[in-house]
């Protein structure tokens, strides 16, 4: 089954007990519950009324986590929603050491990958609000050493990779090599000729934001990553973010993982990710990033005409849109509701971080595996369950149980089936199976009823895929939601 989309928000380009709990919904007295953001600015812990308003869904968060590790061998998974300024969900799955058996908790930092480039995306905003930073006066301005090329570049055409400057070659990612200072990490490629005359394509690049980070070191007039710890996340209240130093003692560190090619945990080689601080370098908690999505769409740090500048699509000198602004990935959901966030893969470690404006919500999942599938596909899931209305509907409708079959390209008449569904009703609810003629088995861990339609979510070794199904007698109709975008599907109800 092909399953491709240009609506679907572009955020990753990508078995355990529940642990360290903080999903209110399973508190005792929740007027007793604090939280770690409550003293850190507008993310606070949640009100008794909201958790209970919001039980329903962190208990499908928790079902569909648990399940996700589960099913696609993941080390450990952490994950956290945050809606209208609260966190309402913050939980830890699986082991953030597998060999020792150290539980994830909502404290537990992961490499964050390529979403540190938001984070320093606010130390541009900070210093173009100061007007220490021009966006678009050659880069030469602030670090004089690197080389002229064919054209002129800028911070802003670097900040969203349409500068011309290649990302990695081979096994570069593999970097073990120590850099003191990020002025060593443009060695790498600052010989290079430019792919393209800047402004005329997009590529993404993360050696962009090396440069970027010279920069912003010369802009500022002092060393990028203590800029970063005092002017953005000390004063940000992230108190769990950090640069990833791997020859320092780093509190709540995960251990890193990879799957072999049998599907296996095994150690993830060892890297060392000082040559890209800026577009790849720093750790932190999915409950640090909620707090930082709501610095941005609801109280925001920086003035919100910066904020407006950072999450505007840049263009091409053609006129076309880059769905890309200065450090964040811009799209929409299958909803149409629009997603401002981004993707991080590192080795030892996958995030998706997601802010949804209009709704004021924010949901980041972490694990620590190279590649870990589905966490795109649970993210938006996740937001899916939280969004109102749906996150505060009480009233449960019944399921419609029994074998469907669809295809998923049904502009292309005259295809078969290429998907079937079974659901199932048992004692504790419904189960069955997902299947697709070039996908793996999928379990069925969830099924939501809604008015005249229902919402499947299937977990497979694979990922994650949501099904939203409306049906009208036997026929069936609605949306494949899964890892590689979202399509429509129609089909036939063949069972009951």
């Amino acid at each position: 089954m092909t399953m491709r989309s240009r609506r679907y928000a572009p955020v990753l380009r990508d078995r355990g007990r529940a642990t360290g709990l903080r999903c209110l919904a399973l508190v005792g007295l929740l007027a007793l519950f604090t939280s770690p953001l409550a003293a850190q600015g507008p993310a606070q812990a949640t009100a008794p009324a909201a958790a209970a308003e919001y039980a329903a869904a962190v208990a499908d968060a928790r079902t569909l986590s648990a399940a996700l590790v589960e099913e696609a061998n993941l080390p450990g998974l952490s994950v956290a929603v945050g809606i209208d300024g609260a966190v309402i969900c913050s939980e830890g799955f699986g082991y953030a050491d597998v060999e020792q058996r150290v539980p994830v908790t909502p404290l537990t930092r992961f490499r964050i990958g390529s979403v540190s480039k938001p984070l320093t995306a606010v130390a541009i905003g900070l210093l173009h609000e100061r007007e220490q930073l021009d966006l678009d006066a050659p880069v030469q301005k602030y670090v004089s050493d690197f080389p002229e090329k064919r054209w002129p570049i800028t911070t802003r055409q670097l900040a969203g990779h349409i500068a011309g400057i290649r990302h990695y070659r081979d096994d570069e990612f593999l970097s073990a090599r120590h850099y003191d200072d990020v002025l060593e990490g443009l060695e790498i490629f600052a010989d290079d000729p430019l792919l393209f005359q800047p402004g005329t394509d997009y590529r993404y690049s993360s050696y962009g934001w090396n440069l970027i980070s010279a920069v912003v070191q010369a802009a500022a007039g002092v060393d990028f990553l203590t800029f970063m710890e005092r002017e953005v996340f000390t004063a940000m209240g992230m108190r769990h973010t950090a640069s990833d130093q791997v020859g320092s003692i780093i509190s709540h560190r995960v251990r890193y993982y990879e799957h072999d090619e049998d599907g296996r945990l095994v150690n993830a080689p060892y890297v060392d990710n000082s040559y890209k601080w800026a577009g790849g370098g720093f750790l932190s908690t999915p409950e640090d990033l909620v707090l930082f999505g709501f610095r941005h769409i609801r109280d925001p740090f920086l003035r919100p005409e910066t904020v407006e500048l950072l999450f505007a699509s840049q263009r091409l000198s053609s006129g076309k849109e880059t769905d890309y602004g200065i450090g964040w990935s811009i799209g929409l959901d299958w909803h149409g509701r629009q997603t401002v966030g981004h993707g991080g893969g590192s080795v030892g470690g996958t995030t998706v971080f997601l802010t949804y404006p209009a709704e004021e919500l924010v949901v980041a999942v972490t694990s620590n595996l190279t590649g870990a599938p589905g966490l795109s596909g649970l993210a938006f899931a996740l937001a899916e369950l939280f969004v109102p209305p749906a996150a505060k509907a009480t009233k449960r409708e019944e399921v419609a149980t029994g074998r469907f079959t669809f295809r998923t390209e049904p502009t292309q008449k005259g295809n078969p089936p290429d998907a079937t569904l079974e659901i199932v009703r048992t004692p504790d609810g419904y189960t069955g199976w997902l299947h697709g003629d070039d996908a793996p088995y999928a379990r069925v861990v969830l099924v939501r009823p809604e008015a005249g339609a229902m919402r499947v979510f299937a977990v497979g070794s694979a990922g994650l895929v949501t099904l939203w199904l409306r049906l009208d007698g036997t026929r069936v109709s609605g949306r494949w939601v899964g890892p590689d975008g979202d399509v429509a599907l129609e089909g036939q109800r063949v069972g009951g």
